[in-house]
């Protein structure tokens, strides 16, 4: 168990904080991948600034 000592304001240890910050970007990453296609898709589709 860690130490209280080592602990931050959010009660994970840095090597916690860590793995949940490389969980939550690769997430947030395949999340982005879909925005841009959905967009390009939505855009071939509909386009909506046809100058």
């Amino acid at each position: 168990m860690a130490d209280k000592s080592d602990l931050s304001f959010t009660g994970l240890t840095d090597e916690q904080a860590q793995e949940l910050h490389s969980v939550y970007m690769s997430g947030l990453w395949i999340f982005v991948s879909i925005a841009v296609v959905a967009h390009i898709l939505t855009y071939i589709k509909l386009p909506w600034f046809s100058w």
